[in-house]
C-alpha cells in the first residue's frame, strides 16, 4: 500500500512523525513523505532509509500574521491537492499534526487518511472545533498519551480511543556514553565525559524549576555539572549561571544526534507546569531519550510523569524546590543501580511497532 505522509511545517521538529514514518517503512509499506519546510537533518535521515521526501509548497515556518497564515494554508493545500494527481486514488494519507491536516479541511472525502495528533489543544478551542469533522472522519486517529485520547474520544463521540503511540524515539541508541559521531557532539562530549552531569534538554522557556535545581546543586556542592541542552529564547542561561557557576551550554544540536551527548548524562531533569490539561497529561519524548540510557530523572508531580516514570521507579516526582531536590538526588544516588534498571525496564515497556502493526492490519483489511 501506498502511504504519503504529510507534515505542513518544519518535519525536522517532530520526532514522533520521524518515528511513524520509519515503522511504516520497515513494516513494508510503500511510504513518502510531503512537506511544506524541514531542515536537511530529517530530509537526510530519511534519505538515509530511501524514503522519498517532496517539498509541496513555498511556505514559512512560522507565520507573522493572520493573514500570511491564510496564505500559507492555501499554498500548502493547493500543493498537497496538486501532488496527489500523481498517485492512485487509493492511496492513504498519514497527516503527522493537526496544523498539516487543518488546511485540508473540506478535500477529503473519499480519501482515506489518518491524524496524528502531538498536543491535546485544550488551550486552542477553535482548533479543537475545527478538528472535530477531521476525526469523525478519519480511519484512524493517534495520540501520544492515553488519558488525552480519552478526552478526544468524548470531545468528539469517537466510536474508540484513539491509538497511543507515546512519544519513543524508534531505534533509539541505548549504550550509555555513546561514541560522538559528528564534530558539534564531539566538542561538547570533549567538555563533560568525565563530569557527572544533571542534564535538562527542551527549550529554555519555563525556567523557575531550573533556578531551583541550580539552587540545590550550589547546596550540594558536590561537583555535579548542570548541563543545559536547547534554545535559550530568554536569555536564561546568565540567570541559572549566576546561582550555579557549574554550567555548560549548548544551544542546538540536530536530532537524533543529541542523544549521543543525552547518553553521557548522569540524572535528567524533566517537568511540566500544570496551568492546561494538554501539559498536566504531557507526552514529552524526554522521559524515553533519558531512560533509553538507564537515566534516572528529577520530575514535577503531575499524571504524565507520575503515572509513567514516577510509578515506574525511574524518577522522583515532587515539587521542584530546591529542598526537595536535594532529597531526591540523595535518594537517588544511595539507590541509583535500581533507578537506572527501572528506567531501562520503562523504556522496554513502550511497543510503538507494535501498536502500528495492529492500526494498518485493522485500516487496510
Amino acid at each position: 500500500m501506498k502511504v504519503l505522509y504529510i507534515v505542513k511545517t518544519q518535519l525536522h521538529y517532530y520526532p514522533p512523525c520521524i518515528s511513524q514514518i520509519r515503522m511504516l517503512k520497515d513494516l513494508g509499506y510503500d511510504v513518502e513523505v510531503l512537506y511544506g519546510t524541514s531542515n536537511e537533518s530529517a530530509l537526510k535521515l530519511l534519505a538515509k532509509e530511501n524514503i522519498p521526501c517532496h517539498k509541496v509548497a513555498e511556505i514559512k515556518d512560522v507565520a507573522s500574521s493572520k493573514i500570511e497564515k491564510m496564505q500559507d494554508w492555501y499554498k500548502f493545500r493547493c500543493g498537497v491537492l496538486n501532488t496527489l494527481k500523481q498517485y492512485p486514488e487509493d492511496t492513504m494519507l498519514w497527516f503527522g499534526t493537526a496544523e498539516s491536516a487543518l488546511p485540508m479541511k473540506g478535500v477529503l472525502n473519499g480519501k482515506k487518511y489518518v491524524l496524528s495528533l502531538l498536543e491535546l489543544l485544550d488551550d486552542c478551542p477553535q482548533k479543537v472545533k475545527l478538528l472535530k469533522n477531521l476525526a469523525q472522519n478519519a480511519a484512524a486517529v493517534t495520540v501520544c498519551e492515553e488519558t488525552r485520547g480519552y478526552i478526544m474520544r468524548s470531545w468528539w463521540s469517537l466510536p474508540e480511543v484513539p491509538y497511543v503511540f507515546p512519544n519513543k524515539p524508534y531505534n533509539q541508541i541505548t549504550d550509555r556514553c555513546h561514541e560522538p559521531s559528528i564534530p558539534e557532539t564531539k566538542a561538547v562530549v570533549e567538555r563533560i565525559k568525565d563530569k557527572k552531569v544533571v542534564l535538562y534538554q527542551g527549550i529554555l522557556q519555563n525556567t523557575d524549576e531550573i533556578l531551583e535545581v541550580a539552587k540545590a546543586l550550589q547546596t550540594m556542592d558536590a561537583g555535579y555539572t548542570l548541563l543545559l541542552m536547547g534554545i535559550d529564547k530568554y536569555h536564561s542561561v546568565d540567570k541559572i549561571k549566576a546561582i550555579y557557576s557549574n554550567v555548560e551550554y549548548v544551544s542546538y544540536i540536530p536530532a537524533p544526534y543529541h542523544l549521543e551527548i543525552t547518553s553521557y548524562a548522569h540524572i535528567g531533569i524533566v517537568f511540566y507546569r500544570n496551568d492546561s490539561l494538554n501539559k498536566v497529561f504531557c507526552a514529552p519524548n524526554k522521559i524515553y531519550e533519558y531512560s533509553g540510557f538507564g537515566i534516572p530523572m528529577l520530575a514535577n508531580d503531575i499524571p504524565g510523569l507520575k503515572n509513567t516514570v514516577g510509578n515506574a521507579g525511574a524518577a522522583e516526582c515532587m515539587e521542584l524546590k530546591s529542598n526537595n531536590i536535594i532529597r531526591a538526588i540523595q535518594k537517588i544516588e544511595a539507590e541509583y543501580d535500581t533507578y537506572s534498571e527501572n528506567a531501562k525496564k520503562f523504556f522496554a515497556g513502550t511497543d510503538n511497532l507494535k501498536t502500528m502493526k495492529k492500526l494498518m492490519g485493522k485500516i487496510t483489511k
